[in-house]
């Protein structure tokens, strides 16, 4: 009875010792094809956020190509969109006029005023040929819009600040208004990209 326990003993630990053989070699497989599973999905993630980083940069442009700016939209409520341009065009005519030695105003209240006016009526102007003539605009390639600032300018000039502000010579006042657009578009490119994507 001993012997037949002691068989029964030594051939439950002989089948353990294979059980556990088995098991260790299953193992050590199933090890080696959770690591090559493992190393995929790391491959798999390191392509994914590579695709992502390329797809943040931005596009460039290509060379050659016409750009139309329409305006810019510096931030989505109107009120801090208008207060942005009212501050970028009296920056922009200010420096203008007195850098340029295009004309003078008469005072501080003068220039903050004109420049109220010229920003609400741009703004309108802007607004409805983007609304009812956007393929006017599109076809003039913009250049609509110089000449309806200039108008804005003229009438502003004659009609509303008579005496106030003096453009000294017809063809500056020509001048005036393009370098403005120019100054403008120019600054509101780098205060846009800058600040609202820096």
């Amino acid at each position: 009875m001993d012997d037949d326990k002691q068989n029964t003993t030594s051939t439950e630990s002989e089948n353990d010792a294979k059980r556990h053989r088995d098991q260790s070699e299953r193992s050590s497989e199933d090890l080696e094809k959770d690591r090559q599973q493992l190393e995929a999905l790391l491959e798999t993630i390191k392509r994914l956020e590579e695709e992502k980083r390329k797809r943040r940069k931005k596009p460039k442009r290509p060379k050659g190509m016409i750009a139309i700016e329409f305006g810019t939209v510096f931030h989505p409520n109107m009120v801090l969109n208008f207060l942005g341009y009212y501050m970028l065009n009296l920056t922009i005519i200010y420096t203008v006029v007195e850098l340029f030695a295009f004309g003078a105003f008469r005072d501080l209240q003068t220039v903050l005023l004109y420049v109220l006016a010229y920003t609400a009526i741009e703004t309108v102007f802007r607004m409805y040929m983007l609304m009812n003539h956007f393929q006017f605009v599109v076809r003039s390639l913009g250049f609509i819009f110089y000449l309806g600032y200039l108008t804005i300018f003229y009438v502003l000039n004659v009609y509303v600040f008579p005496g106030s502000v003096i453009i000294f010579e017809d063809v500056f006042f020509v001048t005036f208004v393009a370098l403005f657009i120019f100054f403008r578009y120019v600054l509101s490119k780098v205060f846009r990209d800058t600040v609202f994507r820096g």
